[in-house]
């Protein structure tokens, strides 16, 4: 062991309970960095894999490769897994038979083995099953149809002539390899004659995934590759991937800023507690050059010193964050399980640049954090150090001139205190600094969480529990099977269209008026069949960011008739509010004029120009018991053969167990951020309370009383902890201002001052003065006079 190791041991072992606070504090910032860097790619890998199930877990798939060249394709090292499927050709559907796919005119058929329809079929089934043969077919939802197609039988016009199909399924239509394959057989004997395949694959390595794939591409003989290659963007996007450079700039971004702000707490508290702890070694550091230390040398030890108390906070952070990350992601998974989000489990991924990355990130910024102290060291004159000239402030006339604060003081303890804040300026605002920009980081930052986070006034979407839009069907006739099921409360249907007024009535805000167009069983029960204006109200934010309620018609004085044209008065005979769960979702967005199925088909003759038709129906559904709300929904699916169920059940379910996902993580990051901040506060306040123990010695030594002592060091830090407080207070509230504007226009944030946070700041600082006012008497009260005078 070196000569410099072994002052450094000594040092540290001579200063232990500054040593130890200095370890804890370390321990928690690399405990944040470790959560950080792990958590997030954890994060990544668990939503990537959540993604990508949704493919079959593969990453491309590349169109139209020769058949003779697949095999190849298949075995190519690079290839972790992959399945081929036949490119059956194009085809028609007859006008006749009403069906058309919007996507294209001449959509593609294929025919998958009883693998492929397992891996990337089967995730994607909405209704029915998968076919089990050549003769049946399974279709995209999103096809323009009037009626179910679930059993019918489809003619097909391919190139090898007429075929027919029968419907056994529907799968989800807007799916990530929709271009190559919507309409799905099984395999048949034409299937293994065909020419092309698709190959749908992933690889070992994600690093240059696109370029690998574009080479394997080109050696499968395939065409262009900006045409035939189809990637799962969304997972790809989630590992930075992504096609959209924009995507990754934004996730490398968030990162780096993260860490940012990381490295500036924990490079503040590391800073600290080093520059005190060399403040207060100034004679030391004189002596050693007036035994022939050179400044490298003095620099050296200040830099060992800094990497032997992160070595160990390093193992504590890692054992904390790993073991919190743990935890944390069992009780997630434990409430998505519950949630019925099966498809999301969190996973603690341990890659090596997270785990590498965390202890390089701390010993830089321990490296950059002792870099001024260390010179402030090295530059040390022997004899100026050995006369203790260096510790002695160089005050300037006016701070040797009694201040305004000093003269109102009642006491000399007081008056004291005041002389000794203006003499220690460059401690003062070191400290002040440091605690400023802690207070401001969690005032700040947990602030505008808490508003991101909460709730809003508006309320979006139906007040039903479960809902479903039919496109192009304008069939109302399922809602009797609907409200006759058993856990239907209420049931109701709607359909929108949109009329022409020729006048605007007074209070209305544009003459296009919405039309509900309603079944009997509806008009009756809760329209007392009668033309009803349903009124609805909408919440706007105003320039300053404030939430306003306005109606969509004048509340008062409704209008008792609207004039269509010269021939058309529409008599209004009632106005209600959308005060209940199914009002509201009737009303939809903009409200309207309620009337019936037979009322809006003799509206509807000669007025083709200035009504738009219905193109749509809306089924709404309000359940007896809500805990049934799955089975209930898959019930108003196989009745309707809808593409997509809103649940709201479900979909509040996930919603609060992301909401709770995001809230766990933020705070624990904010938590760890602040306990950062709470620990570089402590250990500023106690380190300089020990580098002053001569200080308080001398005091003692004229017969100052230990509580006299502590109520002047009180007095000092007292000061200092309130002016943190209020310029933190300031700037943290500006910094919470400024990030919910950057986002308030799109999700409607208000801004609230950061009055609860404020007051956590200042109920922590009053605890630490009050601990500090505790452990100052008790260690006044008991040091030894002479040694301290002594060491003067």
């Amino acid at each position: 062991m070196g000569i410099i190791n072994r002052i450094t041991k000594r040092t540290l072992q001579g200063e232990m309970s500054r040593t130890l606070l200095t370890i804890f504090s370390m321990a928690i910032a690399a405990t944040l960095v470790v959560a950080t860097l792990v958590g997030f790619t954890s994060g990544q890998d668990s939503l990537y894999h959540a993604e990508l199930k949704k493919t079959g877990g593969m990453q491309f798939v590349i169109r139209d490769v020769p058949r003779q060249k697949a095999a190849k394709l298949r075995q190519n090292a690079a290839v972790e897994k992959s399945l081929v499927f036949a490119n059956l050709g194009r085809f028609t559907l007859p006008k006749a038979q009403g069906v058309t796919d919007p996507t294209t005119k001449t959509p593609e058929l294929v025919a998958m083995d009883q693998t492929a329809l397992t891996q990337l079929a089967k995730p994607l089934l909405v209704s029915g099953r998968m076919p089990r043969n050549h003769t049946e077919l399974i279709v995209p939802t999103d096809l323009t149809t009037k009626k179910s197609l679930l059993g019918r039988s489809l003619t097909l016009q391919t190139a090898h002539g007429e075929q027919r199909f029968t419907v056994v399924g529907t799968m989800y239509g807007y799916q990530q390899f929709a271009r190559a394959y919507r309409w799905i057989t099984a395999n048949s004997t034409r299937s293994a004659a065909t020419p092309t395949v698709h190959a749908a694959g992933s690889l070992t390595y994600i690093k240059r995934l696109r370029s690998q794939v574009s080479a394997l591409a080109d050696q499968a003989g395939v065409g262009p590759s900006q045409t035939n290659i189809i990637y799962n963007e969304n997972a790809l996007t989630i590992i930075g991937a992504g096609a959209d450079l924009i995507n990754k700039a934004a996730l490398t971004g968030f990162l780096a800023l993260v860490l940012a702000v990381i490295g500036l707490a924990a490079g503040i508290m590391i800073y600290t507690s080093i520059n005190l702890g060399v403040r207060s070694r100034i004679r030391r550091y004189g002596l050693l050059r007036s035994l022939g230390a050179t400044p490298q040398q003095i620099r050296q030890l200040v830099y060992r010193e800094g990497i032997a108390l992160i070595l160990p906070a390093l193992a504590i952070g890692y054992l904390a964050a790993l073991t919190g990350l743990a935890g944390v992601m069992a009780f997630l998974n434990r409430r998505f399980a519950t949630a019925g989000m099966t498809d999301m489990h969190l996973v603690l991924s341990l890659h090596p640049w997270p785990l590498l990355g965390s202890a390089l990130f701390m010993l830089l910024i321990t490296f950059l954090a002792s870099a001024r102290p260390a010179a402030r060291a090295a530059r040390v004159a022997p004899l100026a150090a050995v006369r203790d000239n260096l510790t002695a402030p160089h005050l300037r006339a006016r701070q040797l001139r009694p201040s305004v604060w000093q003269r109102l003081m009642p006491t000399p303890w007081g008056q004291l205190a005041v002389k000794n804040y203006r003499r220690n300026s460059g401690t003062r605002w070191t400290m002040i600094t440091a605690l400023t920009v802690s207070i401001v980081i969690f005032i700040g930052f947990t602030s505008f969480i808490r508003t991101a986070l909460q709730s809003t006034t508006i309320t979006y979407g139906t007040g039903v529990d479960v809902s479903t839009t039919l496109v192009n069907r304008t069939d109302t006739a399922p809602l009797q099977q609907l409200a006759a099921l058993k856990n239907v409360k209420e049931a109701a249907a709607v359909q929108v269209s949109t009329i022409q007024l020729a006048k605007r009535p007074q209070g209305f805000s544009d003459v296009y008026l919405d039309l509900l167009v309603v079944p009997p069983a509806v008009f009756a029960r809760y329209f007392d069949n009668q033309r009803t204006l349903l009124n609805r109200a909408v919440t706007t934010v105003s320039a300053s960011g404030q939430h306003q309620e306005s109606w969509v018609f004048p509340q008062t004085d409704p209008p008792s008739s609207l004039i269509i044209d010269r021939h058309t008065t529409l008599p209004v005979a009632q106005m209600i509010k959308a005060n209940t769960p199914m009002l509201h979702a009737i009303a939809s967005d903009r409200g309207g004029l309620v009337i019936s199925q037979a009322q809006y088909a003799r509206l509807r003759k000669g007025r083709s120009k200035t009504m738009t038709p219905v193109s749509e129906t809306v089924f709404m559904l309000r359940l007896r018991d809500l805990k049934k709300h799955r089975s209930t929904a898959a019930q108003v699916q196989e009745i309707l053969s809808a593409p997509y169920i809103y649940d709201r059940i479900a979909e509040n379910q996930t919603n609060d167990s992301f909401i709770l996902a995001a809230q766990v993580i933020v705070y624990s990051f904010l938590a760890l951020l602040s306990l950062v901040s709470l620990a570089n506060i402590i250990d500023h306040i106690f380190a300089n309370l020990l580098q002053r123990r001569g200080e308080l010695a001398m005091l003692q030594s004229i017969g100052t009383t230990p509580a006299q002592v502590t109520r002047m060091l009180g007095l000092e830090h007292g000061r200092l902890l309130l002016i943190s407080l209020f310029w933190g207070s300031v700037l943290g509230a500006a910094l919470s201002y400024a990030l919910q504007r950057q986002i308030g226009s799109i999700y409607e944030l208000t801004f609230v001052p950061p009055w609860s946070e404020i007051a956590a700041v200042a109920l922590v600082l009053l605890t630490v003065w009050l601990v500090f006012a505790g452990v100052s008497y008790r260690l006044v009260r008991k040091q030894n006079i002479d040694h301290w005078l002594r060491l003067m």
